[in-house]
């Protein structure tokens, strides 16, 4: 019964392989644009963009959205489930293109950017860690370029994992584990977080990358970002008050626009929507 299983296994990941080595390359979106800035870097804009999924295309998730975050500057973004914010996170990756409008980065559209230079430039930290069984030198250094063990040290230090590491038996050749089960959600996280960090980023994209953790984790990973912030552009999406009040300025989503935004004093004392969502207990952590 159990080879029975195992074959049928075989032959749905054959099918599915199969069907990915069929998918042709040269009219996808992500084919389009060549073009490899360096450094690519400058104020982040999103101009007017309309955007609906591929499957529910009469469904707009956004609608004429238009919001900038300067250069250097930490925004957080923040609104009820389903008001885009994860959609910005996708387009600034380049994951689907905008239906209409656009998507700049220092002045250069998204769309006629090369899409793996572009994802050199812009590292993303999920929710989840998304560790490999592997080891810890090898989860830091996964997706970038010509990374030197010293690279993997570095981005370790500004991650604040590095004296974790060195207390570890094996060092940087520990394995982690499947998703790093062998580590706590914090540790996991922060070794996330170094991996964005070991590649040239200039725009920092953290997508509810604390909401997962408990109180202890929680506090040593915004310690960790804190410093993982400085000098680049970041993009928190998050419901967690801490997160909110560490960035320079909070911008609120609702139905795929704009509707405020602002420093956390300033939209409390404006009792507008956003201190209406503070006190329905839409965050986390007040």
């Amino acid at each position: 019964m159990a080879f029975t299983h195992k074959i049928a296994k075989s032959v749905q990941a054959t099918t599915d392989l199969y069907s990915l080595v069929q998918l042709r390359t040269d009219e996808t979106s992500e084919a389009q644009g060549m073009l490899r800035p360096s450094p690519l870097g400058g104020d982040l804009v999103l101009k007017d963009v309309i955007f609906a999924y591929p499957t529910r295309s009469d469904e707009p998730v956004l609608r004429g959205l238009t919001m900038s975050v300067r250069e250097g500057e930490c925004v957080a973004l923040v609104g009820t489930s389903g008001c885009g914010k994860s959609t910005v996170a996708a387009l600034l990756q380049r994951l689907y293109e905008p239906s209409s409008g656009t998507v700049t980065l220092g002045g250069i559209n998204l769309r006629s950017t090369d899409v793996h230079h572009l994802r050199e430039h812009v590292a993303v930290v999920s929710q989840q860690p998304n560790l490999f069984d592997g080891s810890i030198r090898e989860n830091i250094a996964y997706g970038a370029t010509s990374i030197s063990d010293v690279d993997v040290e570095r981005a370790a230090r500004a991650a604040n994992v590095h004296e974790f590491v060195l207390g570890l038996p094996q060092g940087y050749d520990t394995t982690v584990g499947e998703n790093g089960s062998l580590l706590s959600g914090g540790q996991a996280q922060r070794v996330q977080i170094a991996r964005a960090l070991a590649r040239p980023s200039t725009v920092l994209v953290l997508d509810e990358c604390t909401s997962a953790l408990d109180g202890a984790n929680q506090a040593a990973v915004l310690e960790t970002l804190q410093h993982a912030k400085v000098g680049r552009t970041t993009v928190m999406i998050t419901h967690q008050v801490p997160v909110m009040k560490m960035c320079d300025r909070i911008v609120v989503l609702r139905d795929g626009v704009v509707v405020e935004e602002g420093p956390w004093e300033q939209l409390v004392s404006r009792k507008g929507i956003f201190a209406e969502l503070a006190n329905g207990g839409e965050w986390v952590g007040q």
